[in-house]
């Protein structure tokens, strides 16, 4: 009985690992919906709601890491990046490094269109006006939203995965309330009983529950590379593995010095890297590529390794 209490310790020291494995960390960038007509009003982003409808549900699942919507901001603020633009290899593998994310999620609303309706009041709608002025909020409509997000390999900046929402609902209730800056704001009745709020509400359900069952790794599976400095030209660094070995633009890479050495004691030649910075691809041809010096001084025959 005595190796009971022992047994058990152990098990728990086996399974606690299992159980505290690493989740992905995923990061909603943006959701954009320029181009689309604001025919609900002024004051409301339907694309911006999104977001924080999706980073919400996403925390609900408990199966991923969210970053912090404010930390996506001050990262943009910092890089002076364009959260509505859409995102080139670099930025993204630039954002992933920063925000400390597997993967990012980027999309775009691309129908929020009125396609039935039965009365000629919704030309005097405007957002943050009560439900019960000018009986607006009793005019049955039916509104088309159609969604389309793509999830973005932080270290690659390739795209790994796409999702979409596609449905069309009825209501009597067009107008969305005074919604403040954060997800609370979108629990209220008003945004909750208008047909834009209940469409924006699904598609973020649907679209986290897809999300989280898409069985990421923890740490995306990349390619294990080793390049070598064969040239410097200013600050930027020649490498010479390219496309073809599966180096991408934006791709960080850690930069070693090798060093050899003989052992005094047994007379034998030894190689050892010894980590000299970071470097950052930014420009890739067939069989060579160019990177930036991020940290750290690079020389010919130094080495670049992938993380």
């Amino acid at each position: 009985m005595r190796r009971l209490p022992a047994l058990l310790a152990l098990l728990t020291l086996v399974l606690t690992p299992l159980a505290a494995a690493a989740k992905p960390t995923v990061a909603v960038i943006s959701i954009s919906s320029n181009g689309i007509d604001p025919w609900w009003g002024v004051g409301f982003e339907p694309g911006k709601a999104l977001q924080d409808l999706l980073t919400n549900d996403l925390v609900d699942t408990n199966k991923l890491t969210v970053v912090e919507r404010q930390d996506i901001e001050q990262v943009f603020n910092e890089q002076k990046l364009d959260m509505n633009s859409d995102f080139s290899a670099s930025n993204a593998v630039l954002l992933g490094h920063t925000l400390g994310a597997n993967y990012l999620i980027v999309g775009r609303i691309v129908h929020l269109d009125k396609v039935a309706q039965n009365q000629a009041l919704l030309g005097s709608i405007l957002s943050r006006v009560p439900l019960n002025i000018g009986g607006v909020g009793t005019s049955a409509t039916k509104v088309h939203l159609g969604v389309a997000l793509r999830v973005i390999d932080a270290s690659t900046g390739q795209i790994v995965k796409a999702f979409t929402f596609d449905r069309s609902k009825s209501g009597t209730s067009l107008i969305l309330g005074d919604i403040s800056d954060n997800v609370g704001g979108y629990s209220s009745q008003q945004f909750k009983s208008s047909v834009i709020g209940q469409l924006l509400t699904q598609a973020a359900d649907q679209l986290a529950t897809q999300i989280a069952d898409a069985n990421f790794a923890a740490e995306p599976a990349g390619p294990s590379l080793t390049a070598t400095v064969i040239a410097i030209a200013g600050t930027n660094v020649i490498l010479d593995l390219g496309s073809a070995d599966g180096i991408t633009q934006g791709m960080y890479l850690n930069a070693f010095q090798r060093v050899t050495a003989t052992d005094p004691t047994t007379g034998r030649s030894l190689t050892t890297d010894v980590p000299n910075g970071q470097l950052q691809i930014i420009s890739v041809d067939a069989h060579s590529s160019v990177a930036r010096e991020i940290t750290g001084q690079s020389k010919v025959g130094d080495i670049a390794k992938t993380p």
